[in-house]
């Protein structure tokens, strides 16, 4: 399992260790336990502990094909966390729905809550969260076939587990990185890379005793077998992954693992034993709800059909592979809201953000040039129309805004993060009390550090009207744009 780090309390985390241990033998009872402390821990009103729990359920459950029974329970548990503000708990709660999401294939969905676990993590400081998001949105990348982009924030993921070591060695993150780097490296036509990662990814399963990714790098070594034609190798991995995935029940990674058999089968020209092993992936990727893999074991059946001349039965698994397809890229489409007109100019001609800003940039020889408020008031403007936010607020350090007395923790949090964050709900903020008072505390938001040289200087806040708003990377891109010219503007 997923080990925390940190858990809700030092004593959580020595009981969900021992938990975890037991359930590399005992899973049933391990979820029995785990089920049983996450209940008593919300019933007595107490939120960390029982998402804390939860999440480690979760782990548990979702390499064998149960995740979505957590479903109700991890929606939840998002809502208590955020009504109780607790981050990190709900950073966990969003990570794990965005891995539900991603194995039934809704691409979109799961990029939301991976985005939102992520800006929480960055918000609150939590390494372990953000590493384990951001694998998932080079995950969303490998689905849609953008495997240079998805390797590339899987290295960033890998930055930012080298920061994460420092508070232990998480054998867990380390094996799932490295695997996915060497899918990556697979796929990219970079063979030897993508086996050196694939070892790595085993050397670090087997560390932590974590048996799927044991399962998982023996597969995908497998196909690697397969690429350099090694039959032997390849027989032999993919042998181990089905033993293991069977053994432990990981019924995911079996259909993978099934998909490959059924290639080596093709190789050795067992047409009959590639058709059931194809055919027993299926099963177990419909079982659990996982559209991709039962898409592609759909394609597969319909090409060993036609092969034997059941073009019947080749044409029925083709239409479900087209029928799944476009269910998936359905559910892969941006949410479905009502997106507002983009902004005119005088003629009525679209005006990005992008192009307002550069518009901004150019007047700041003629804001220079006039009254300070005047400049203020104009900037403030233009940063909320760039933006669509509600309002703009500049909090200077001093008695009239931030100040050491009764910002001690925010302050300390702006120095040391030292870029900007996103805040897409604002009672998840981790100095939520701290900063109760103060306008705009009460809604979504980005913040952004301004300095006076190197020296912090206040905090530019960009305030949306409602108290949760999904916030872009390019909108975080766009305010530190808006920084600096507000940090301009006070020099």
């Amino acid at each position: 399992m997923f080990t925390l780090q940190p858990a809700a309390s030092e004593a959580l985390s020595d009981l969900l260790g021992r938990i975890a241990r037991v359930g590399h033998r005992h899973p049933a009872l391990a979820d029995r336990l785990l089920d049983h402390l996450s209940a008593n821990a919300f019933a007595a009103g107490d939120t960390a502990v029982g998402v804390d729990t939860l999440y480690a359920r979760f782990g548990l459950l979702e390499p064998r094909g149960r995740a979505l029974e957590l479903l109700p329970a991890l929606e939840q548990a998002g809502a208590l966390a955020a009504a109780g503000h607790f981050p990190i708990q709900a950073a966990r709660v969003c990570e794990a729905l965005g891995r539900i999401a991603y194995q039934q294939g809704e691409y979109q969905l799961a990029s939301e809550q991976w985005s939102r676990a992520l800006d929480l993590s960055e918000v609150s400081g939590h390494l372990q969260t953000g590493v384990a998001a951001r694998i998932g949105l080079g995950q969303i990348y490998y689905a849609q076939a953008d495997w240079a982009r998805g390797l590339r924030q899987m290295r960033d993921a890998a930055e930012h587990l080298t920061q994460s070591a420092k508070e232990g060695d998480d054998s867990y993150l380390a094996a799932k990185l490295a695997l996915n780097i060497g899918v990556g490296s697979f796929e990219t036509g970079d063979l030897p890379a993508a086996e050196r990662h694939f070892s790595h990814g085993l050397a670090a399963a087997r560390r932590g005793g974590h048996r799927v990714f044991e399962a998982e790098a023996h597969w995908h070594l497998a196909r690697a077998a397969l690429a350099r034609q090694r039959m032997d190798w390849a027989v032999a991995d993919c042998r181990l992954a089905l033993d293991i995935a069977a053994r432990q029940g990981y019924p995911w990674l079996e259909a993978a693992a099934s998909r490959t058999w059924t290639e080596i089968a093709l190789a050795r020209g067992d047409n009959a034993a590639a058709v059931r092993s194809t055919r027993h992936g299926l099963q177990l990727a419909q079982r659990i709800q996982a559209r991709a893999q039962a898409r592609q074991a759909h394609l597969q059946l319909a090409q060993l059909l036609q092969a034997e001349g059941d073009a019947a039965g080749a044409l029925e698994h083709l239409w479900q592979h087209l029928a799944l397809q476009s269910e998936i890229e359905r559910l892969s489409l941006p949410a479905r809201a009502t997106l507002a007109a983009p902004p005119a100019d005088d003629t009525g001609t679209p005006v990005s953000p992008e192009e307002l800003l550069l518009h901004l940039c150019g007047q700041r020889q003629r804001l220079a040039s006039i009254p300070p408020h005047e400049a203020l008031a104009e900037l403030k403007a233009a940063s909320s129309r760039i933006l669509g936010v509600a309002s703009v607020i500049r909090w200077p350090l001093g008695p009239q805004g931030l100040n050491a007395d009764s910002h001690a923790r925010y302050i300390d949090l702006l120095t040391r993060h030292g870029a900007p964050l996103a805040l897409p709900d604002a009672a998840l903020h981790p100095c939520h009390d701290e900063l109760a008072g103060l306008t705009g505390a009460a809604e979504a938001r980005i913040e952004v550090p301004l300095y006076d040289g190197a020296q912090l200087a206040g905090a530019l806040w960009l305030v949306d009207a409602r108290a949760t708003r999904a916030w872009t990377r390019q909108e975080l891109l766009i305010a530190s744009q808006l920084a600096l010219l507000f940090e301009a503007q006070s020099a």
